[in-house]
């Protein structure tokens, strides 16, 4: 027998069947009756109260009254009771509505993603993930978090020979073990989390912080090769403060930023210098297509050890970026740096020319990029007991491929592979390293 409720109403003798008052309530709603859909909507609840039909129709009904904070909350146990799909996605998308209505576009941004989850086909899951874009620009606070996993075959950076060649110099030696390039496996985090002060059409200005986390474990190869070496002496931690201003010069397209940042480095479980960075940049749109960067940065640091460590860096770095027509794009950038110091060995003038390529097309199941990169760097007063004749110089090139894959996510989160492999080559052999990796990593799709 089917179960039913009181009416709402003073109809004496009259019962409705759970079928025919959730009917009642979807056409109270449709009529522009908020308070009888409400009413109803109680009645449901105290006959079930884990009814998801029930929560919704009470949020859409508070909605109407006015009552947005009420009704997301109504929405969000409708989405917690719910045992199909599309309520799923109707509790989420309603409860995102709700939220931007209450001015609190973070909360927004989370219902959205639940929606996205659920969304019933892939141009419904697209819409949601434009409004996400739109609600993320209105946001002052901005958040990310990336991590990974990367196996790979030198994690210390270490060198591929054992033993210890300088050229022009007429001796060898013989590099210990955790000199030696060591297997293991990289996790690594990367946390940031910003503030917009202020913002208009013109500029923004954004404090921010910036915590990131690198951990080593070594395998059982690696720790029979270098016993002494513990994985927590390979970790690092870098965390900063910033404050960076936006403004647009003349035209869209054409901006510059200035950024302020301070911060610390540990390595090993220590601290091992602060530093303070002074930052600026300019964007030029040469065409709709094509874009044109220039950077520079000054950067101080003060070394947990002695003065002498301290050292000084100025870096300049060149780049176009352009969109092709089929939705590819490409990018190419120089990157020059120069680095002064007491420390004979930190001083270094280096080169670095990178350029991507990113297929706009999805080929099968995986959005796919590529990378390489080329760099030379030179340290003119290198000592290894006795002064490098000439200063030791490092040739390096890198190439990777990226593979993303949008159709297995999770709340608008997909997988990354990411393959790389790369060689260094010095004329100190301590430096001649080589490197092949796999990470495995998390990306938004919006």
């Amino acid at each position: 027998m089917a179960q039913s409720v009181p009416p709402p109403a003073t109809t004496p003798g009259i019962e409705l069947t759970l079928p025919q008052v959730r009917q009642v309530a979807v056409q109270a709603l449709q009529a522009g009756r908020p308070e009888l859909a409400y009413t109803l909507a109680q009645g449901l609840l105290k006959a079930d109260p884990t009814s998801s039909f029930a929560y919704f129709t009470r949020a859409n009904a508070q909605a109407l009254l006015g009552q947005p904070r009420a009704a997301r909350k109504s929405a969000a146990k409708s989405y917690r009771y719910a045992n199909t799909t599309l309520n799923r996605f109707e509790a989420a998308e309603l409860a995102a509505r709700l939220s931007y209505a209450e001015q609190r576009p973070t909360l927004t941004q989370l219902w959205l993603r639940r929606a996205v989850q659920h969304a019933p086909n892939k141009e419904i899951e697209a819409r949601l993930g434009r409004d996400y874009g739109t609600v993320r620009a209105q946001n002052p606070v901005s958040f990310s978090l990336r991590g990974g996993l990367r196996p790979s075959n030198n994690v210390n950076n270490g060198s591929d020979t054992t033993v210890q060649i300088i050229d022009g110099l007429p001796f060898t030696g013989t590099l210990s073990g955790s000199a030696l390039a060591l297997s293991g496996t990289v996790a690594t985090m990367d946390a940031s989390l910003g503030y917009r002060l202020q913002g208009n059409a013109t500029s923004r200005t954004t404090i921010g912080g910036r915590l990131f986390v690198k951990r080593v474990a070594l395998d059982s190869n690696a720790q029979a090769l270098a016993p002494s070496v513990r994985n927590s002496d390979l970790g690092t931690t870098y965390g900063e403060a910033s404050l960076r201003h936006d403004f647009l010069l003349g035209q869209t397209g054409n901006q510059a930023y200035i950024t302020g940042a301070f911060g610390q480095f540990w390595f090993g479980g220590e601290r091992s210098y602060d530093f303070a960075r002074l930052e600026a940049g300019r964007d030029w749109a040469l065409s709709k297509a094509t874009k044109f960067r220039l950077d520079a940065a000054a950067e101080q640091r003060q070394s947990a050890r002695d003065a002498p460590f301290d050292s000084t860096s100025l870096a300049f770095v060149a780049g176009v970026s352009q969109a092709r027509g089929n939705g590819d794009s490409m990018s190419f950038a120089l990157n020059l740096r120069h680095t002064e110091s007491d420390f004979v060995n930190a001083r270094t003038r280096s080169a670095t020319l990178s350029t991507s390529y990113s297929f706009g097309q999805q080929m099968g199941p995986v959005k796919v990029s590529a990378g390489l990169v080329a760099g030379y760097s030179d340290y003119p007063d290198y000592v290894v007991v006795f002064a490098v004749p000439g200063g030791r110089q490092d040739k390096s090139i890198y190439a990777n491929l990226n593979l993303f894959f949008p159709d297995v996510d999770y709340a608008g989160f997909a997988p990354t592979l990411r393959i790389a492999a790369g060689r260094k080559f010095s004329n100190v052999s301590r430096f001649d390293t080589r490197e092949v990796s796999v990470s495995f990593g998390i990306q938004s799709k919006f």
